[in-house]
């Protein structure tokens, strides 16, 4: 996603997660699951879980903290998303 907050590639920056969650494409979204995914206790999760405790975007907020709360559940390395 290009925006303000990244200037190339995926940024794991509470700012530049919190654009993806809001103005993201799917492909977006499926870049921070999978970094989410495989580094539940790594700065992108960081980052989202920052994000999902100052933010209530309608129906996301639920959805990606769940997703959240399974990675970190389940351990790291959790498989594809």
């Amino acid at each position: 996603m290009r925006h303000r907050h990244i200037v190339s590639g995926f940024e794991d920056s509470v700012e530049a997660v919190e654009d993806v969650l809001a103005a993201g494409t799917v492909d977006d979204w499926s870049e921070l699951a999978r970094r989410v995914a495989q580094d539940p206790d790594g700065s992108a999760a960081r980052s989202l879980e920052t994000v999902l405790s100052a933010t209530s975007m309608y129906g996301t907020t639920r959805i990606w903290q769940h997703f959240l709360d399974e990675c970190r559940r389940r351990g790291h390395r959790i498989g594809r998303v």
